[in-house]
């Protein structure tokens, strides 16, 4: 079984702590091999590059930083300050833009299982973390400002979906009953992954838990926390998460809200 990004951390500590390379435990974190040409690639481009402001670092960067991946397109824009760990395990599909102070994380992916498909829109301040599986995000989603991302066995948001700002999808799960003998985060159950289907729209703070699937075309109210799965068009709103209406329903104002 593979570990969670955590357990590469503890992994990491536990190297280093017993007397093992910071260096070493350094390359496998981030770089995500023991290689020397590849950890001064990384300094000189994936940091040094990172950090350099106005059109000069974003050009050089769209110039420079496609050698970094396992698959790059063209026209991907790179905002300041994105943070890449385990990029050569990564696929980026053509014109896809990532903002600002991202943080890109395959660490529990396979090479090529961490894709983000053509025209996606990586607002400020994501996270988008392959802990423990494959993370795909398909082309032309619209991920908002804040919003945190976790694949853990699999995450897959799929083409034309949008989520507003400060979603949190994913994540691990773990017992709530049962032996208080031992530490929560020692108790996992098992994770099955989410996925949300084509044209769905998730409103600012939307909270979606493992396990869950949201069917084609629907819309999660903002604050909504979706603990089962959705059928396609459903309109879901409340916490925990419950269908108030579809969108074949004619009665309202036929909107919402971020």
């Amino acid at each position: 079984m593979k570990g969670t990004g955590d357990d590469h951390v503890a992994a990491a500590r536990a190297a280093t702590a017993a007397g093992g390379s910071a260096i070493g435990a350094y390359m496998d974190l981030v770089v995500g091999a023991r290689s020397w040409p590849r950890l001064l690639q990384h300094e000189v481009l994936g940091c040094w590059l990172a950090a350099m402001p106005g059109a000069l670092g974003l050009a050089l960067r769209r110039i420079l930083w496609r050698r970094l991946f396992h698959a790059s397109g063209r026209g991907v824009i790179w905002g300041r300050n994105v943070a890449l760990r385990h990029s050569p395990k990564m696929d980026i599909g053509d014109a896809v833009f990532v903002d600002d102070a991202c943080l890109l994380d395959a660490q529990g992916c396979t090479e090529g299982g961490f894709s983000i498909g053509a025209g996606a829109l990586i607002s400020r301040g994501c996270i988008v973390s392959g802990k423990d599986g494959t993370l795909t995000i398909g082309p032309r989603v619209n991920i908002g400002a804040g919003c945190v991302l976790y694949a853990s066995t699999e995450l897959e948001i799929r083409a034309d979906t949008m989520l507003a700002a400060m979603c949190y999808v994913g994540g691990g799960r773990y017992t709530t009953r049962g032996r208080t003998d031992i530490p929560i985060a020692t108790q996992p159950v098992p994770r099955v992954g989410v996925v949300i289907e084509e044209d769905c729209w998730l409103g600012a703070g939307v909270i979606v838990i493992d396990g869950v699937r949201i069917g084609r075309g629907s819309v999660i109210a903002a604050g909504a926390v979706v603990t089962a799965d959705v059928a396609p068009y459903s309109v879901v709103a409340g916490v925990p998460g419950r269908l108030v209406a579809t969108r074949f329903d004619q009665r309202g104002s036929g909107s919402t809200s971020e």
